[in-house]
């Protein structure tokens, strides 16, 4: 409180009235503010009032804004997750009922009306399941993924499903550093996709591979690197490679750190490997190492101790949609795609994609994308191969060559190859190859023969065995082979270049057997240059210790007909030519066009049949070529199909094999019934650990509010008690101020003197 004494003596009565209005405005001021806190419940209006609580209190009531909004985005999320949970029940029960109805539908005790009821039964559950899938809340549908305003499940012809959405969650913040996801997309919840396809395609390093790419896609942590040449007298730089960009940055910042110098070095990428840097001083040694603080000449595998030339180690650069395609498979590319491309099969369709004027991996994407929309398609995790999937569930999806070409091989991306494993094929189940479970073929003449293919394990193991069924020895006849189309034995010559350098121009003019031709060839050169049949496959091998250079037969209609159009380029004499493989009258290849295998026959002009056994039918090969050209091969079908494996495909499936008295694909179905019923029930059991999360943070956040609150009211709020105890303590000393202005001021004789 302010009341001024009056000073003995006497006093200009302007400075007395001076004084005693400041001591009132000074009362009434403070009167007035604690009125002010009382009305308003606050402390202060203005920072300058008390700049330090301000300043908590600002600071306090922003994290009491982001808090509310937390709870505010868990409460969202607790109410989109409820109804998820729902949604996900009720795929639960209808997994569970698809269950009992595929146990319901094997065995002969069913007839054909109850089976059909089944299916009508499992179709309606595929409507429950999609409808779930379906759902929205809030106004988004809640397992699309991050497009939200997509509906995520169409339904096409023949119980086929579309999945529209996409792989990504929607994820809202719970805490200052907590991302949670309130929603699932299809793939995950309802494992609407193929599993993705795409095996190592090793792209090799070109000089744009850029640095962030290298490692697999991890990169490289750039700074400086230690370089020392020396021809005598050693230079060493210090090089500064933090700017670098691309192998090509690269190149040029370490070819210009010596390029004044008596020694230069020539950096470029090792033709040897293709996939490191070689480093070439012009002279002398170079030698590579790290600086302190950094391991940059390790991370690009260039560190060495002095060598006439550094040949660096793999930079594994990882995939990215401007990869080239002439750089995959170590620089080797996919093969021409002149003529050739991809077939694509996806829900029922076949679509051929022509990849002549794609370039790199974003121009094959394009050009699939517009083939076939129904596809996912990226580049793997790893950043080493591709990743395509089928967004259709109830459909069939593979991968093939076109007019056998080599594009789907060379991407990845084939489902079906030589080296595919038999256990993989059938959808998984495999083929039983058996001594007791043989391949019948009813060939062209009438014939019918059983080939074991016992201990096979692959595709090409199953080819072996049905090429080598017939025999291959030196009594063959020449107009045997090639499917009875023979060798055009006559003025033309075998064309031998020899590992001295000669040529022998070998004459078959009358051979008529396998054995003349491997005479014809001995004679040349006796016990220099020798033929023989290789033992292990229908195929003649040559050895000439004439030299060291390479052995080559020149492309020609007789070399092309013996399978000897081919070279051995190795500099070890012992080391034979060895020739492809000569069909005779049976031939198992693969289809030139699509997945599957071709069986040929040219015993005769009748039929060509293989019978639907077990053993045919998982190798896709049943059936009838019922033609009389031997040139015309009888086309299996895709053995290996991929295909969705959540319950929307499951109950697409299991009506189908239903309907069709399918016993197989009952028991198939029912066996993967029983893996995604566990599925399901996890990603039921996620949502629930959501919740539960959500839930401690709600509670977390809710006891932080309260204590926020109280640090905000200790600040600035109005502690009414004390405010109105120090308003009566003013009022007292304002009117003690009022009695003694009124007092001073008045007028006496002495006021005058």
């Amino acid at each position: 409180m302010n009341i001024g004494p009056l000073l003995p003596g006497r006093l200009p009565s302007t400075m007395l009235s001076e004084r005693l209005k400041t001591s009132l405005n000074s009362n009434a001021r403070e009167l007035s503010n604690l009125q002010q806190q009382v009305a308003t419940g606050q402390k202060f209006s203005l920072l300058s009032e008390s700049p330090a609580a301000a300043l908590r209190t600002i600071i306090l009531q922003s994290t009491l804004e982001r808090q509310l909004q937390y709870q505010t985005n868990i409460s969202t999320n607790q109410s989109l997750l409820a109804m998820s949970e729902t949604a996900m029940n009720s795929v639960g029960d209808a997994l569970n009922t698809a269950k009992t109805l595929a146990l319901s539908g094997v065995g002969s005790t069913v007839s054909d009306a109850e089976r059909v009821a089944l299916a009508d039964q499992v179709a309606a559950l595929r409507t429950q399941v999609i409808n779930a899938g379906n759902t929205t809340f809030r106004g988004q549908y809640l397992f699309s993924g991050s497009l939200t305003n997509v509906a995520p499940f169409q339904e096409l012809a023949d119980g086929q499903v579309v999945y529209s959405g996409d792989g990504h969650q929607v994820q809202s913040y719970i805490d200052t550093q907590t991302l949670l996801s309130n929603n699932f997309d299809g793939i995950s919840a309802f494992a609407a996709s193929s599993p993705e396809i795409g095996s190592d395609i090793d792209p090799a390093l070109t000089l744009q591979t850029r640095i962030a790419d290298l490692h697999s896609g991890r990169g490289a942590k750039l700074g400086s690197i230690s370089v020392t040449l020396d021809n005598g007298t050693p230079e060493t730089q210090t090089i500064d490679l933090s700017r670098v960009e691309t192998i090509q940055d690269l190149k040029t910042v370490l070819e210009n750190a010596f390029s004044g110098s008596p020694v230069t070095l020539t950096v470029d990428i090792d033709p040897s490997s293709q996939n490191g840097l070689r480093l070439t001083p012009s002279a002398g040694t170079v030698a590579v190492s790290n600086v302190s603080g950094s391991n940059l000449a390790t991370q690009l595998g260039i560190a060495s101790t002095a060598v006439a030339q550094i040949n660096g180690g793999d930079l594994d650069p990882g995939i990215t949609l401007q990869t080239t395609l002439a750089s995959l498979n170590g620089g080797t590319g996919i093969g021409s795609t002149v003529g050739t491309g991809l077939v694509i099969n996806n829900g029922g369709e076949t679509h051929t994609v022509d990849l002549s004027t794609a370039t790199t991996i974003e121009d094959v994407f394009n050009l699939i994308r517009t083939a076939d929309p129904n596809l996912n398609l990226g580049i793997n995790e790893a950043r080493n191969g591709l990743a395509i999937s089928s967004r259709i569930s109830g459909a069939d999806f593979s991968i093939g060559e076109n007019n056998g070409g080599s594009n789907a091989a060379g991407l990845g991306i084939a489902t079906f190859s030589a080296s595919t494993p038999l256990s993989e094929l059938n959808y998984g189940r495999g083929v039983d190859v058996n001594s007791s479970n043989k391949l019948q073929i009813n060939r062209r003449d009438g014939s019918t023969i059983n080939i074991d293919l016992s201990g096979a394990t692959t595709v090409q193991d199953v080819l072996d065995k049905i090429n080598d069924f017939e025999t291959f020895d030196g009594t063959t006849p020449l107009a045997d082979l090639n499917l009875g189309q023979g060798v055009p034995v006559g003025a033309t010559t075998l064309d031998i270049t020899r590992r001295d350098g000669s040529v022998a121009n070998v004459s078959l003019a009358g051979d008529a057997t396998v054995q003349d031709v491997l005479d014809s060839i001995n004679a040349v050169d006796p016990g220099n240059l020798v033929a023989s049949i290789d033992p292990d496959t229908n195929a003649i091998r040559i050895t000439d210790n004439s030299g060291t250079g390479p052995l080559s037969i020149a492309s020609n209609a007789v070399s092309d007909a013996l399978g000897l159009a081919v070279s051995e380029t190795g500099t070890d004499n012992s080391v034979p030519l060895q020739g492809n493989f000569i069909p005779i009258k049976l031939q198992a290849t693969l289809n030139t066009t699509g997945n599957g295998i071709t069986i040929y026959d040219a015993s005769g002009t009748g039929p060509l049949e293989i019978p639907p056994i077990e053993l045919a039918y998982a190798l896709g090969i049943d059936g009838t070529e019922s033609g009389s050209d031997p040139l015309v091969g009888l086309q299996g079908k895709e053995p290996n199909p991929k295909e969705a494996t959540g319950v929307i495909n499951l109950l697409s499936r299991l009506e189908t094999a239903l309907r069709n008295n399918d016993s197989q694909g009952i028991e198939r179905i029912g066996v993967k019934l029983d893996a995604e019923i566990n599925r399901v029930n996890g990603v039921r059991s996620e949502i629930g650990n959501r919740l539960s999360i959500l839930e401690d943070a709600s509670g977390r956040l809710q006891d932080q509010e309260v204590q926020i609150r109280e640090a905000i009211s200790r600040d600035f709020d109005t502690d009414l008690t004390e405010v109105i105890v120090e308003i009566t303590q003013r009022q007292t000393a304002f009117q003690a101020n009022l009695q003694v202005t009124s007092q001073a001021l008045q007028l006496t004789l002495l006021s005058y003197l």
